[in-house]
């Protein structure tokens, strides 16, 4: 089976282990600091940046301190 590189947002906050409604409002607080990548009308969400972002402990400036994505 191949493993998606980018996700949509339902997708992405199942990662997470959070409900797509709390994904978004991280998302417009930056408490999650993901870029969306757009394909037509669709946003979607790099696997890697998401595993990032965790990897640094949820940390909302992982992104500011320089750590890789």
């Amino acid at each position: 089976m191949i493993e998606p590189m980018l996700l949509n947002a339902a997708d992405a906050a199942k990662l997470l282990g959070i409900s797509r409604s709390f994904f978004y409002e991280c998302l417009s607080s930056q408490r999650i600091p993901l870029k969306a990548v757009r394909f037509g009308k669709k946003r979607l969400y790099d696997v890697e940046q998401i595993k990032s972002f965790v990897k640094s402990g949820c940390n909302p400036q992982w992104k500011a301190e320089g750590l890789k994505i």
